[in-house]
């Protein structure tokens, strides 16, 4: 029986029932000091001389996910023409903030405003979608956007104030879902733009020329460098540092991990270089010829800003860099720019987002995610008769995951199902397609451990660490929002990252979350299909903003002002 109460399946280990079993097959297991009895053994894998380039294949494809998203826009109701308006957040007009005409337009759930009929640009705009239209009276409408905005509109005439009223309540209808950035796997190249997007991840790097359109990753790669320890030369990036000629020679290293700092990452910058030439080369591009849009980690502090600059702009020599940081381009990539995002990938960051700069007081980042539901995932594996321990053994191990892993919506009660239903509830996870060496497991049996080893994200017993869940870090990060705008932030939960993809995740966190929030307001957590590469969407949606050169710093910046041009990058201060 289980410390919770459940019990776990007597699951036998699944060899190859041919292979004769050599006795390096076997290896002790010494647990607290204490040899363990023969009969007690474990049979082990060798997986020294096996190449994981097949596993690394099925677990860096990129592909679409299937998506079913109504569009009611259809519903909507267009309009435009003239009327006043007080400015945004007055509700009674005075002597210097009386009523002006302008020429308004209501279209796609938003009310755009124009000095005249004449003009391209908008001069404000307020979002419909998700809002309420108050009825003043007097021919006035209110327009309450849900997220701390608050506009009054007067209409000239009677009838307009009809169909103004009619046009404006039906894009309140919430679309929202329809207007997440939604990818493509393959999109031609950009007529007019050369950029070249790479999202630096701590467990993986994506990158891709800048189509017309956003799409997925061309390039999806383990965030890995094989070094030579004597020269410090770099000999393999990606898939080929883990081949069994190189790992066995070679340090292999991951150059972008957490730092010791939970809010920091450590880049080593001096492998960068490596990690761009596989970029630029597997492109089949020239630097020289292009700008480049790089998704980087939280708080990277200006040398590291410096080091990665003098790699892509002085060395490999390429037009201009843009570096916006990954929680940001993660939120884009919904079309939103305030909410919270809770990304979970390596590590757990939650980060609350206010009209397009992070809240850093409400910013909570765990140095666990992905890798401690692998952890939990190899001790249940252990416990039915299962040796996952090495690095590329924990390949196994998270396919194993993101196979057949999912989060319950009740714990209790999927426990007590599985223990009713034990032979519906097991699943089996094939290993021959990777070739593992003779006398390795065919595959692996799993129960319980499915939903098992993610519930510590929610439940704080489950993993024994002195940590909060999940529900109350993103409550938190709630409560440092604006006021006027928690009601509407409740509703604006984002998701990213390969951890939120588990099935059932986004149902069971809206859940929780429930639970926690104030009586009567609703709770809405974003799950789009294409999370998993949220960031590299989100670069490529800035990517293709009109003023995207403005943003980067071009070359001729950055001989002129070095790093005094990151400048360019920081939030405006208050």
């Amino acid at each position: 029986t289980d410390g919770d109460g459940s019990k776990s399946s007597p699951i036998k280990s699944s060899i190859a029932p041919s292979a004769e079993k050599d006795p390096a097959d076997f290896t002790t297991f010494v647990d607290d000091g204490i040899e363990m009895d023969d009969e007690d053994r474990v049979p082990r894998m060798n997986l020294r001389n096996w190449d994981p380039d097949p596993v690394y294949s099925v677990l860096y494809e990129v592909k679409l996910m299937d998506e079913v998203i109504e569009d009611i826009s259809h519903q909507y109701i267009t309009m435009e023409g003239l009327m006043e308006k007080l400015p945004m957040n007055k509700r009674k007009a005075t002597l210097l903030k009386t009523w002006k005409r302008r020429f308004f337009k209501a279209q796609d759930g938003w009310l755009y405003y124009y000095e005249t009929s004449n003009h391209d640009q908008p001069s404000e705009s307020i979002q419909l979608m998700g809002g309420t239209i108050h009825d003043i009276g007097g021919r006035v409408l209110g327009i309450d956007d849900g997220r701390g905005r608050y506009l009054m509109v007067r209409c000239p005439t009677e009838k307009e104030y009809g169909q103004w009223k009619v046009s404006l309540e039906s894009q309140t209808a919430d679309n929202t879902k329809a207007t997440y950035v939604r990818p493509v796997l393959k999109s031609s190249r950009h007529t007019s733009k050369n950029v070249v997007v790479i999202d630096l991840g701590s467990s993986a790097i994506r990158a891709g020329i800048l189509g017309q359109q956003a799409c997925l990753p061309e390039l999806f790669f383990p965030s890995l460098v094989a070094v030579d320890k004597d020269s410090s030369k770099v000999v393999a990036v990606g898939r080929d540092a883990l081949r069994p000629d190189i790992r066995h020679r070679y340090k292999v290293i991951h150059p972008i991990r957490p730092s010791n700092k939970v809010d920091q990452f450590n880049i080593e910058v001096h492998l960068m270089k490596a990690i761009f030439d596989k970029v630029f080369h597997d492109l089949n591009v020239n630097p020289s010829d292009y700008w480049v849009m790089v998704s980087t980690p939280q708080n990277l502090g200006d040398p590291l800003k410096k080091g990665l600059m003098e790699i892509l702009v002085d060395t490999l020599k390429v037009k201009g860099v843009c570096m916006v940081p990954q929680a940001l381009l993660s939120l884009y990539s919904y079309n939103a720019t305030s909410g919270i995002i809770v990304d979970i990938g390596h590590r757990i960051e939650i980060l609350p987002i206010f009209d397009g700069f992070v809240i850093e007081g409400g910013v909570a980042r765990c140095p666990y995610g992905a890798q401690k539901v692998q952890e939990s995932l190899t001790t249940y594996l252990l416990s039915n008769n299962y040796k996952f321990f090495s690095t590329t053994e924990q390949l196994l191990v998270r396919y194993i995951m993101e196979k057949v892993c999912y989060v319950a919506i009740d714990y209790p009660q999927e426990v007590e199902w599985v223990n009713s239903n034990p032979q519906t509830a097991r699943a089996f996870v094939n290993f021959r397609k990777f070739g593992l060496p003779v006398g390795s497991y065919t595959g692996v049996e799993c129960d319980l451990g499915r939903f098992k080893s993610p519930e510590g994200l929610f439940n704080v017993n489950m993993w024994e660490m002195d940590y909060q869940t999940l529900q109350k870090l993103v409550f938190q990060a709630i409560q440092t929002c604006p006021m006027d705008n928690r009601r509407h932030v409740w509703r604006a939960i984002f998701l990213s990252g390969g951890v939120t993809l588990l099935p059932g995740f986004a149902e069971r966190l809206e859940k929780e979350l429930s639970k926690l929030a104030p009586p009567g307001v609703p709770v809405e957590v974003h799950a789009a299909p294409q999370r998993y590469h949220a960031a590299f969407v989100g670069a490529c949606s800035v990517a293709l903003m009109p003023q995207f050169e403005g943003m980067a710093i071009s070359k001729e910046e950055w001989k002129k002002d070095g790093v005094k041009a990151f400048r360019k990058w920081q939030a405006p201060s208050s």
